[in-house]
């Protein structure tokens, strides 16, 4: 303090000093004028000076009056930066909202026709441009009027509105429907089609899994018949091995003409002593006359054609027990060469058959664990069935364990394959009697000796292992019959079952032509056109929309064969209850695309109303070719070609009351007993209903339901399961936008869905700009100070 006080004063004697010389310089002539006068007053206002400086330095009061004006100007600084912060801050919630206000009222003008058909928003009416600048500008630059003061006025430098979201691409559309149908889509299916089906889930899991595993069976059950039978055929082909020289019959009759060759030889040796004896008499009858030479003569000549005819005899015999030999060799040698490839042929189809039967028996297990499990997710989520529907269910589960009687024991196959042993052991034991009867034979037959009681012998050995061979495997065959028997014990019931399958063919064939034999002929010129511009608008979309190529979906056939349209069928109501299971469980896009299709664009229901009077049934299939009857068609299937998608629809109904009808005809067929002439009794009954139902959904629009339920399921609510069916997916949102750019004209990659604004707006600041700089240059304001007015931008964005 002391150190300051010294200061002051220091500072003040300058100061006087300075005061003084230059009072001394202006004033010089009036002092001396004065005199001492003067002089004396110069000093006393010294001395006051000097006391006044002296008091003023030793008071403390003048500090606290600095400091407090130093903290208020702080103050007043910082209250003025705050005020205008908070101006800032409230500018840009009101400037905010005010934008996005006025980008929501572009909005409001919608193209008002596409809502009211289609139910979706897109912009349309006024420009945009003029709307949002008038609800820009009537919400900031709004002086307040009458009301008061207003703490800030913006004002709307400049603004842009831009389209945005065409209701063209997929995601918008997609959105729109989902908006469109999220309360009453799930609500009018479950009504409408949910609970009479969900119902049925465990009758329909049966009756899928029954049918898979009693045509597997059916399957593998003629496989395991044709390789038995085969079996059976190549053991008559070996026992065919058998024959000729080895059936003993030559061999006996040679046999027993031994002893007669043995008289042959003795006699062509008497008649050559006799010869000789005659030639002797002759040679020395000098004494003979010649008569009786002449009677010599002729008798040498008679004995020698009796020898030569008995060695002729003789010879051939011979020659007919070598031969035979040689028959036997090689007919026993051919015999045991091509036995064990045919004894192995036969064994190899015992084992096809053995593993077929294998097969059988794990059928039903492979087709419980590949049944569908949309089955089991509706059950779960879903009331429990009816007692009747529960007692159906049980029936067909029932018929499906039948299928355990079609199954040949391990014993069955090894009983066969020691027939086949057998066979080969029987065909040797004859090869060895034929070769050791040949043995001897050939010993006879060189002239060394032989014994007719043998060969007699040896030839009955022949004979009676041939009897023996012949008897089980050639006539009467019975071993061979008997295993035929046992394979064939099916045999009626698989007749029946084939006529019954060729009858069920036959009705599939006539409700396909009458469901086919439509024309097209009586088209007009612009329905032609018609279909070629929806074929090109959903070309366009999928070009807009910059889409990938999906998997080609599968389209609806009419199947060749009953077989086929079984396994179409029963594969397509698991397709569906899965698709029933998704949308049990939440999943959305596929059931409220589905519903929005069915609610908005027209189906082929109403043509159906016109078989009612009178019209024929392929007449009016052929003649209702407008797409603007099958908008919901085209939709679903995407053919760009008139009927086709009515077809297809056709082709899938007619397979979706095969397989309820399916179910029906397990019920029916059950006290047949033969498990695979049941399933052929089903799929019968189940084609000639499924035709009656086909005329009378042309005829009434509907069809029952279920025998045991009488519910009314009309044409388009089919076309509802089968959008469940097929799933969504990007093409039909494609195919959607294509029906209503043709029934609008309107070009939905053109028609926005949502709009984006900026809009520039300032407003004056009221105190220090300067210090509002300072701030920005720290981050802390969103927009920039110019002059004494602060600018920002907004952007905003708003879509329906």
């Amino acid at each position: 303090m002391r150190a300051r006080r010294k200061k002051r004063e220091e500072y003040l004697r300058k100061q006087w000093s300075s005061l003084h010389s230059r009072s001394d310089e202006q004033g010089g002539s009036e002092e001396l004028a004065q005199g001492k006068a003067g002089r004396s007053q110069v000093r006393r206002r010294q001395h006051t000076f000097r006391m006044f400086v002296r008091r003023l330095l030793r008071r403390s009061e003048g500090a606290v009056t600095v400091f407090f004006i130093v903290v208020i100007a702080m103050i007043l600084l910082l209250s003025t930066v705050l005020i205008d912060y908070a101006r800032i801050a409230s500018f840009h919630t009101l400037t905010e909202h005010a934008v996005r206000t006025a980008a929501r009222s572009v909005l409001s003008a919608y193209d008002a026709a596409l809502y009211e058909r289609y139910g979706l928003f897109a912009r349309g009416g006024t420009p945009g441009e003029t709307i949002f600048e008038k609800s820009l500008r009537g919400t900031l630059e709004y002086d307040g009027g009458d009301l008061g003061y207003r703490p800030m006025i913006p004002s709307v430098d400049r603004y842009t509105v831009e389209t945005a979201a065409y209701l063209g691409r997929y995601d918008v559309l997609g959105r729109q429907i989902l908006e469109e149908m999220k309360i009453k889509a799930p609500v009018d299916f479950m009504i409408d089609m949910g609970s009479r089906f969900t119902s049925m889930s465990k009758l329909m899991k049966e009756t899928s899994t029954t049918s898979e595993a009693l045509a597997q069976t059916g399957k593998l059950y003629d496989k395991r018949q044709k390789a038995a039978l085969t079996a059976l055929d190549r053991m008559r082909d070996l026992a065919q091995l058998a024959s000729g020289s080895m059936t003993g019959d030559e061999a006996a009759s040679l046999a027993s003409n031994f002893a007669s060759y043995e008289g042959w030889e003795q006699s062509a040796d008497s008649l050559s002593s006799s010869i000789a004896n005659a030639e002797v008499r002759l040679a020395a009858g000098s004494n003979l006359t010649t008569k009786e030479k002449q009677a010599l003569k002729d008798e040498i000549s008679s004995m020698e054609q009796q020898r030569q005819s008995l060695r002729y005899q003789i010879s051939a015999y011979l020659n007919n027990m070598w031969t035979l030999a040689d028959n036997i060799h090689m007919s026993t040698s051919d015999a045991l060469s091509e036995l064990p490839r045919l004894a192995q042929s036969v064994i190899d189809q015992i084992a096809q058959a053995e593993a077929h039967n294998r097969d059988i028996r794990t059928a039903v297990a492979q087709a419980e664990s590949s049944v569908a499990a949309g089955y089991d997710r509706v059950s779960d989520q879903s009331e429990a069935a009816d007692s009747e529907t529960s007692d159906h269910a049980e029936t067909v589960h029932q018929l499906r364990k039948s299928s355990e009687q079609l199954v040949w024991e391990d014993r069955w196959f090894t009983s066969f394959r020691k027939e086949i042993e057998q066979q080969a052991e029987d065909l040797k034991a004859v090869a060895a009697a034929a070769d050791t009867f040949a043995a001897s034979a050939e010993v006879a037959s060189a002239g060394s000796g032989g014994d007719a009681s043998a060969l007699s012998a040896e030839a009955a050995r022949i004979q009676q292992a041939y009897n023996i061979f012949a008897q089980r495997y050639l006539s009467p065959a019975a071993i061979i019959t008997q295993r035929e028997q046992l394979i064939r014990a099916a045999d009626a019931a698989d007749r029946q079952r084939k006529r019954e399958e060729a009858e069920a063919k036959s009705i599939m064939n006539d409700t396909k032509r009458m469901m086919s034999s439509g024309t097209t002929d009586d088209m007009t010129t612009d329905e032609t056109e018609r279909y070629k511009q929806v074929a090109a608008r959903y070309d366009a979309n999928r070009l807009f929309n910059t889409a990938a190529d999906e998997a080609v979906e599968a389209a609806a056939q009419w199947e060749d064969d009953v077989e086929g349209q079984r396994e179409s069928s029963v594969s397509m109501m698991g397709a569906l209850f899965n698709g029933l299971a998704d949308m049990l469980a939440g999943t959305r896009d596929t059931l409220y695309t589905g519903e929005y299709v069915f609610h908005r664009f027209q189906s082929y229901q109403s043509q159906l109303k016109m078989t009612a009077g009178g019209n024929n049934v392929s007449e009016t299939i052929g003649h209702a070719t407008a797409f603007g009857n099958q908008e919901a068609e085209y939709i679903l299937y995407g053919f760009d070609k008139p009927g086709a998608n009515v077809a297809a629809a056709m082709a899938e109904i007619f397979g979706l009351r095969f397989a309820i009808r399916l179910t029906e005809g397990f019920i029916e067929c059950r006290s047949l007993g033969h498990p695979l002439l049941v399933l052929s009794g089903a799929l019968l009954y189940a084609a000639r209903n499924a035709a009656m139902d086909m005329k009378d959904l042309m005829e009434k629009g509907s069809t029952k339901l279920t025998k045991f339920a009488a519910v009314d399921i009309r044409y388009s609510d089919y076309l509802r399961l089968f959008m469940l069916l097929h799933g969504g997916g990007d093409k039909r949102l494609s195919r959607i936008a294509a029906v209503i750019e043709t029934n609008t004209g309107t070009d939905l990659s053109l028609t926005p869905a949502a709009v984006s604004a900026s809009a520039d707006v300032s407003m004056k600041l009221l105190f220090l700009p300067g210090a509002m700089k300072v701030l920005g240059r720290f981050g802390l304001l969103q927009g920039k100070v110019v002059g004494n007015r602060y600018e920002t931008t907004k952007l905003v964005g708003a879509a329906y």
